[in-house]
């Protein structure tokens, strides 16, 4: 098993208020030190941990089932054995598993979504949806709910927005499903209302 270099008093620091999911600015206010600061700081985490993001440490952090693996973030095994002051910094540690777990579990779920949703393949498909249903709002609006004798322009733009998302959501589902199954299975679930809601007026219009 591959040991994680000890992080800092202040990299720890850093940690611990990211996963109360604080944003960069607050960790800044709260450490009372620059935003730049604490992106070196999070730069410098993971490359300790060999991750590339913020979600990725807030999941290794998330699924961890006790203090041993947290416990690593101040000090490694020689120094926890040979030095008392990281005996007590990881008692500290210890004690506020607690409140990390609670953190977690209340507001960094919260966070996962929120970080979910701004990838492309998570709200493309939401937009697209949309837009579909928007196309037929607008031709019902315009023309009136008489089905059209042929495939006009706002038939070809439903089709192309229906169809051209269908392997976009395959994709959010084949890199979140396995990462964060509940966080992902939700976004599909709203992904899927999306499609149903565009493919409502089509059915119930008969168009």
């Amino acid at each position: 098993m591959s040991q994680v270099n000890p992080l800092s008093n202040r990299e720890r620091d850093v940690v611990k208020l990211l996963l109360q999911g604080k944003s960069n600015k607050l960790i800044a206010l709260a450490l009372g030190i620059s935003q730049r600061t604490v992106e070196f700081h999070l730069k410098n985490i993971y490359a300790k941990f060999e991750l590339s993001s913020r979600i990725e440490l807030i999941l290794k952090l998330g699924h961890a089932t006790g203090i041993t693996e947290v416990g690593e973030l101040g000090s490694s095994t020689v120094e926890r054995t040979g030095e008392s002051t990281e005996n007590r910094d990881g008692s500290i540690l210890q004690m506020d598993w607690v409140s990390f777990r609670g953190a977690f579990s209340i507001i960094g779920k919260e966070l996962i979504m929120k970080v979910i949703l701004k990838r492309p393949s998570a709200f493309l498909p939401l937009v697209m949806s949309f837009g579909a249903l928007a196309t037929v709002l607008i031709y019902v609006a315009v023309f009136g709910p008489a089905p059209q004798a042929d495939e006009g322009t706002a038939a070809h733009i439903w089709q192309v927005l229906m169809a051209a998302q269908l392997p976009i959501i395959g994709f959010f589902a084949v890199r979140w499903l396995p990462r964060t199954p509940k966080e992902a299975l939700l976004v599909l679930a709203l992904q899927g209302g999306a499609v149903l809601t565009a493919l409502a007026p089509v059915y119930l219009l008969r168009f």
